[in-house]
């Protein structure tokens, strides 16, 4: 498993590193540490101080190396393997670029802060990273992982997600949460069974309605169940009325239950449809209280 472990200025290179190091990782996984600097140019001073610009240019390159290598040093006092690099651009363009580059499988970022103020990994460049990465993002902001929740739509993103947690290392204990959402009968589906008008919420086709919706969320929980089971894992399952939108209820569940890590998918999809359903995995990496991965 090939790991981008994105540093940031905005982050502790402690904390980061204290969250990486509690994971589970497999025997084959490799890290590589980036740094990005994305440098002013002189020009954008109209030149009036272009050696005070060019030394500083100098010196935030310097410090990136230099949090590079100390953050790669430490992993491999830890035990893990891998290498480290700088890179001069955007931030989000670096780390899209090298994660496709390398062919990575995961690109870990700490969780952004917005009162930092830094041109790196703030929230613009963690919602770029997130929409535009080639392979899974996972936003770090706990430790040692002991509770995962894994909501689920019975897509085949959603399986490919139960696939993905069964093929990996974790802790001896880890408990999986699968969550589905079963939609409420609307006053929409009504118009489905003219000219009756309103759907009566005690009748025959307002009943038939729940069982099928019902039947469909319990398939979906079944199916990545049986996935996480036979890797031998310990499963437990909720099922959840939706009277808000996705992304608050599994952040209210993830709350609830207190999970260390929501792991979603991601639909991959373009256009308007891709970001009315992406926009739920993002919002949910971005103002979760745990870590999130969102998995391609």
């Amino acid at each position: 498993m090939k790991i981008i472990l994105a540093c940031d200025p905005a982050t502790s290179p402690e904390e980061l590193l204290q969250h990486v190091k509690a994971r589970a990782w497999g025997p084959a996984t490799t890290f590589r540490v980036l740094a990005a600097v994305d440098q002013i140019p002189a020009d954008y001073f109209m030149d009036a101080v272009p050696d005070v610009m060019a030394h500083a240019g100098v010196r935030a390159v310097k410090h990136a190396e230099s949090q590079a290598e100390t953050m790669l040093a430490a992993l491999r006092t830890g035990g893990l393997h891998g290498t480290c690099v700088v890179i001069d651009g955007d931030p989000h363009h670096a780390i899209v670029e090298e994660a496709g580059r390398i062919g990575a499988d995961l690109i870990l970022l700490g969780a952004p802060r917005r009162e930092e103020g830094f041109p790196s990994l703030n929230n613009r460049v963690a919602r770029a990273v997130i929409r535009h990465a080639p392979c899974s993002v996972q936003i770090m902001r706990t430790g040692v992982v002991r509770r995962v929740l894994i909501p689920t739509d019975g897509s085949v993103y959603s399986i490919a997600v139960a696939h993905s947690i069964a093929a990996r290392k974790w802790h001896e204990g880890t408990v999986f949460q699968v969550m589905s959402v079963m939609e409420p009968i609307s006053a929409a589906a009504s118009f489905l069974y003219p000219p009756h008008g309103l759907l009566a919420d005690d009748s025959e086709e307002a009943e038939s309605l729940r069982e099928h919706a019902m039947q469909k969320v319990l398939s979906a929980i079944q199916e990545t169940e049986q996935i996480l089971i036979a890797a031998g894992l310990a499963v437990t399952d909720h099922v959840l009325l939706n009277v808000e939108s996705p992304a608050k209820l599994i952040l209210k569940e993830a709350t609830t239950w207190g999970a260390d890590l929501i792991v979603m998918g991601s639909h991959g999809r373009r256009g308007l449809k891709r970001f009315l359903i992406g926009s739920v995995s993002e919002s949910v990496a971005m103002h979760a209280g745990c870590s999130v991965e969102i998995v391609r």
